[in-house]
């Protein structure tokens, strides 16, 4: 069976990730500095999993992890699973034993560490090459016979169903190691956001991102049940039925509701039935479609009733707060996507009336209105001229408004060839649209439902993969892949640098997380359907008439040549994110050695020539530094770290007059943000004046946090 503590993609420690134990955990713990260490929010105590200066690998799951030592990983382990709220249980292989540390006392028994906080116990049992730990409210006592019990349990057998878990999330691992990180941490996140029901939410529901308190938004519900779906189906159905039990009088569903009741008096974006129907289409059950189609023929009611008020068949939002995509509100302003949800709410409502047989009655009204929204897209909002949905109803008056709206209407299956053909050839230049450029993410642009790029983006994909245009999405999908590569390769040097993170380690929403998922199971949907180049080397050669003989020999001589390309050139390419941000990390830790050996074997890459830099400037080479700095600069232009470097490195190369201009830059662009770094830079920049080439105690700028790294 597949074992995830050595199949899972490796994932740097980074302090702040959080580990539950389940949807009903109340005491979670969270990953912790020094590295490989754990404790839980708010204690001043930490369990001490492996030395901080061993250079180790880590697995990062919701309710578990997975250290290794970079060298014979598999004989030099700790593997652990958090089985209930506090309580931890591990296997220890080639190893110390984890050690608990605190700023108070630790009290020690043979096997058995222990401290009192106040009315908390911490009690760290060893028992051969298994361990457990408690957190929480009990006596000592009470706490060691809780260890003693986790220790009793069968550890193999519990992480063989932790794999079966997983088995789903491992089919969509890419071949390219680069992109199944953030896929693990995509599926780790849904899973560690689900919460059992309560007396305010009748059913399993998953935390949204961006309240105060623990919400469930049906605004996420559709991205959350594509996601589940690839994850486990279940979960996905017991989602759009939680949803569901929140329907209210009237038929209609508010739009996000907390874990101690309050809800919002606004409308969700229909997608309700869309959900529902997704999720019961992976496992049928008449019975369930028989008991909440009553429910959903009245939501469908009550959302037409909603949204067109006037019963014009010209539906508008009613409220800010309701916008799918955020502008200037007017109550009467009618725009192309909300036609379009409504009508592929609708017939997802009929599509469900047709498969049960007693329904058929109710589909007439439902049909017609279904009918009249059509037109309105059709007519309304469509725009010769401009070949797209670029009309807008404000005032009674028609004026054009290019957005995204304009092109959503390709969500909708049903759209006719004509217009979907115009839609997708100016897509890719469209205003509006997201996922045209390839850059990282910054941590602002992945807020899910609250500030929109993330549903944006997530919708977007869905009415491209709605068509049948397959170079436009493959195009999106790659980019989607690099960005998610890319945010996580940024999050894995900060976690290198052992930097504050600001906010939960590798931090996503859940649509962002169900976007990742279901971007990659679009791509290995398509790969599988690639012929593999055996396959294409035997179809060739049989349409040339090759003998196998002679293929035999080629194929021979072409895997040797490959292998020993393979032999020169992976040493070089492996982990090379990984590699220099070790170097990073034994710079900073004062091992120059170490570091200016693996920054040789990475001469191109930014951090790398940066810590060189920093290195021929301490050995008193700053001509040699000035190259490097200059190379660091030109590929992140942006570097405050680069160009304080440079600017002392050309004053101590006698180009005073170029190393004035740098400070001046550097004071001009971050005076405010790096007040320390800028009153050493005025200093030196006013000695560069006075023609001073070296300034006294020149190594203070070294001392600075910025000049640890390159400022990413």
């Amino acid at each position: 069976m597949q074992n995830i503590f050595t199949t899972y993609p490796d994932v740097p420690w980074k302090s702040s990730w959080t580990f539950y134990s389940g949807p009903g955990d109340h005491l979670p713990f969270i990953t912790a500095n020094p590295a490989c260490a754990l404790t839980v929010p708010g204690s001043d105590w930490v369990l001490q999993l492996i030395e901080p200066e061993r250079i180790c690998t880590t697995r990062l799951f919701y309710n578990g992890f997975s250290i290794g030592l970079r060298r014979r990983p598999e004989k030099n382990r700790i593997d652990a699973i958090v089985t209930g709220s506090g309580l931890l249980c591990g296997t220890i292989c080639g190893l110390p034993a984890p050690q608990l540390s605190s700023a108070g006392e630790i009290k020690k028994e043979a096997d058995c560490e222990w401290i009192h906080n106040g009315s908390c116990t911490v009690l760290l049992l060893k028992q051969g090459n298994r361990f457990a730990l408690v957190y929480g409210e009990y006596t000592f006592q009470q706490a060691l016979s809780k260890v003693e019990d986790a220790l009793d349990a069968d550890f193999e057998m519990l992480m063989q169903a932790e794999a079966e878990k997983r088995k789903n999330v491992s089919r969509l691992f890419s071949i390219n190691s680069r992109h199944n990180p953030p896929v693990a941490l995509a599926a780790e996140t849904l899973a560690a956001r689900l919460r059992e029901r309560n007396g305010a939410i009748h059913g399993r529901w998953s935390v949204a991102e961006g309240f105060g308190k623990e919400t469930f938004s049906l605004n996420e519900l559709y991205p959350l049940v594509r996601a589940w779906l690839l994850i486990d189906p279940a979960v996905a159905l017991e989602l759009t039925q939680t949803a569901l039990s929140l329907q209210q009088i009237n038929g209609g569903f508010p739009a996000w509701i907390d874990s101690e009741g309050g809800s919002s008096p606004a409308a969700p974006w229909p997608f309700i039935a869309q959900a529902f129907e997704l999720a019961l289409r992976s496992a049928p059950d008449p019975a369930l479609l028989k008991k909440h189609l009553p429910a959903l023929r009245k939501y469908a009611q009550w959302v037409l009733r909603r949204f067109d008020p006037l019963r014009d068949r010209i539906p508008s939002w009613q409220s800010e707060q309701e916008l799918f995509i955020p502008g200037n509100y007017q109550r009467d302003k009618a725009t192309p996507e909300l036609t379009v949800f409504l009508i592929a709410e609708l017939e997802a409502v009929l599509r469900l009336c047709g498969a049960n047989e007693h329904a058929e009655t109710a589909m007439v009204s439902i049909i017609e209105e279904r009918d009249q929204l059509i037109r309105t897209l059709n007519t309304t909002f469509w725009n010769p001229e401009t070949r797209a949905f670029s009309n807008v109803l404000e005032n009674g008056q028609i004026r054009q408004e290019i957005s995204l709206g304009s092109f959503i209407p390709l969500f909708w299956r049903g759209l006719d060839k004509e217009k979907q053909t115009a839609l997708l050839e100016k897509f890719e230049t469209a205003p509006g649209v997201p996922g045209q450029q390839s850059s990282s993410w910054e941590q602002e642009e992945t807020d899910d439902t609250t500030q929109r790029p993330a549903i944006h983006e997530f919708i977007a994909f869905e009415a491209i993969r709605a068509n049948e245009n397959h170079i436009l999405l493959m195009l999106f999908v790659q980019r989607a892949r690099e960005k998610s590569a890319v945010w996580f390769e940024h999050e894995s040097l900060t976690a290198a640098r052992e930097k504050p993170s600001g906010g939960p380690a590798y931090s996503m929403g859940p649509v962002t997380a169900a976007l990742i998922l279901t971007v990659q199971a679009e791509f290995e949907r398509e790969a599988a359907q690639i012929h593999s180049i055996a396959q294409l080397i035997l179809r060739w050669a049989d349409r040339l008439k090759i003998r196998p003989t002679d293929l035999y020999i080629i194929t021979g001589f072409l895997l040797l040549s490959a292998v020993a390309h393979l032999l020169y050139a992976l040493p070089h390419s492996w982990n090379a994110e990984a590699r220099v941000s070790e170097a990073a990390l034994d710079y900073q830790q004062g091992r120059y050695t170490e570091a200016m050996r693996i920054c040789r074997r990475y001469p191109h890459h930014a951090v790398s020539q940066f810590v060189q830099a920093n290195m021929m400037m301490l050995s008193k080479r700053p001509d040699q530094a000035e190259d490097l700095y200059r190379q660091a600069l030109t590929q992140e232009p942006a570097s405050p770290s680069a160009l304080l470097g440079l600017a002392l490195a050309l004053q101590m190369n006698g180009s005073l007059k170029e190393a004035e201009k740098r400070y001046a830059d550097f004071l001009d662009i971050y005076e405010n943000r790096l007040p320390a770094a800028a009153e050493l830079a005025d200093e030196f920049r006013m000695l560069s004046q006075e023609e001073f080439r070296r300034p006294p105690r020149w190594q203070r700028i070294f001392e600075l946090p910025l000049m640890n790294d390159l400022g990413l």
